[in-house]
């Protein structure tokens, strides 16, 4: 199940299905009355809400999400405009419904002062409608994030943190742009676990240039070793415009690693998190055994689930529509108060059918009675299961190891299958969801 390399690859490339596609932009002119319409609606049980904190104090030549370098007066204005935006949200917004996760991402949050951090949380409590045993995540890096800001979230409520680590590499954290040795970082999560007594959870990311199989099985093996509760596993994606293909191509850094190395790097996570009695709970996440990690946000964002936004740059969801919150940090400071930020609005699948597989398929087992236009998709799935990416049953598909690291790929495929013509242009815009939890 681990050893042997398929010949040739199923697909020439992994691809993802971004939060936007497929939807069906409306025009400018319809946006206040339609927004209004999503308020008045009955907000769903277990829906999720997302803040976005847009600032980064230096560009991660890996990271393609940068927009705003770090300056402290700018945050304190930026967290000042954010509680207005959560505070008229709840204001017009029906009261019904719970939120069941509740992600701070980014950017680099904890950034933010511990002040800021503490207010910020606060008022998102006061405002939502969180659920008893709400998940309430904080992402962050190691540089930005001492105990009193540690401490500060905790306070507000905060239960778990998302610490971006990529490898305990030294070397290549230098070439990444990370100023803290492997070492030290490993401390620092160690330190983080035990003192702050949450749920924390560390990513790694593997095909990364330079990182062979034996720096990829070290970066496991001390992930496992520090009292984690989760640990997410990444294939590097080699987008062009990330400054760290410009550096591979002057020679500055080896070339990263093939889809074929980057296949069998993840089957060893695979098989090391197997033999340490870890639950996969999604086809790039790892739970601790005996931990309280749910994984709860990023799971449901993948399977449609409502989502709230807030801040510079975010992406929600309500009902069928998806929205962007203005993503120019001046002009999102600029905005009247009593004006939900909106940058754009579109329209999508009302039956959810895709992002339901979508689900599915982060979850590793399929219902094939839940296939949409079966006409369609049956010979696609009949098609992976003789790849070996997944197994048939009587009424439902296994994704196989291959099965899980292709997923993104074959739910893309899948969508461009049954997606009427002209659907799925990317969108302009750069929304922020932490489907890929990095800082």
């Amino acid at each position: 199940m681990y050893d042997t390399l398929p010949e040739p690859l199923p697909f020439k490339q992994r691809r993802a299905l971004m939060p936007m596609w497929g939807q069906a932009p409306l025009p400018e002119v319809r946006w206040p009355a339609t927004w209004q319409s999503l308020q008045e609606q009955p907000l769903p049980h277990g829906s999720l809400a997302y803040v976005h904190i847009p600032f980064c104090a230096n560009h991660c030549v890996f990271c393609g999400f940068y927009r705003n370098g770090w300056k402290a007066e700018t945050a304190s204005r930026y967290v000042d405009r954010l509680i207005a935006e959560i505070e008229h949200d709840a204001a017009t917004r029906q009261k019904s419904g719970s939120v069941s996760a509740l992600y701070l991402g980014g950017g680099t949050p904890t950034l933010l002062s511990a002040r800021d951090l503490g207010r910020l949380l606060q008022a998102l409590r006061a405002n939502l409608p969180l659920s008893d045993d709400c998940e309430i995540t904080v992402e962050g890096r190691i540089s930005h994030f001492g105990e009193d800001k540690v401490d500060a979230c905790i306070k507000a409520g905060a239960n778990r943190f998302s610490i971006g680590v990529q490898t305990f590499a030294t070397h290549i954290r230098r070439r990444l742009g990370r100023k803290h040795p492997g070492d030290e970082a490993a401390r620092y999560l160690e330190w983080l676990a035990a003192h702050s007594g949450q749920v924390v959870v560390a990513d790694l990311m593997f095909g990364l240039p330079g990182q062979d199989d034996s720096v990829w099985r070290q970066d496991l093996a001390t992930a496992l070793s520090l009292g984690l509760s989760g640990v997410d596993v990444y294939a590097f994606n080699l987008m062009p415009q990330l400054p760290i293909v410009r550096m591979i191509e002057k020679g500055a850094l080896p070339s990263a690693g093939s889809l074929a190395e980057q296949l069998a790097q993840y089957r060893t996570a695979c098989r090391a998190f197997d033999e340490a009695g870890w639950a996969q709970l999604s086809n790039s996440h790892f739970g601790a055994p005996c931990a309280r990690e749910r994984n709860r946000y990023n799971l449901a964002i993948k399977a449609g689930a409502d989502c709230l936004a807030f801040g510079s740059g975010a992406g929600g969801k309500r009902g069928a529509f998806s929205y962007a919150v203005e993503p120019d940090l001046e002009r999102y400071l600029a905005c009247p108060v009593s004006q939900k930020p909106i940058a754009r609005l579109g329209r999508g699948d009302a039956a959810g059918q895709l992002a339901a597989l979508q689900g599915a398929v982060e979850t590793g087992r399929i219902a094939l009675a839940s296939l949409p236009e079966p006409a369609q998709t049956r010979p696609l799935i009949e098609r992976w299961a003789a790849l070996g990416l997944l197994t048939l049953g009587h009424d439902h598909a296994e994704l196989t190891v291959d099965g899980r690291f292709w997923g993104p790929t074959m739910i893309r495929e899948m969508a461009e299958r049954i997606a009427p013509a002209g659907a799925g242009h990317a969108h302009p815009l750069t929304l922020h969801h932490p489907l890929k939890e990095t800082a």
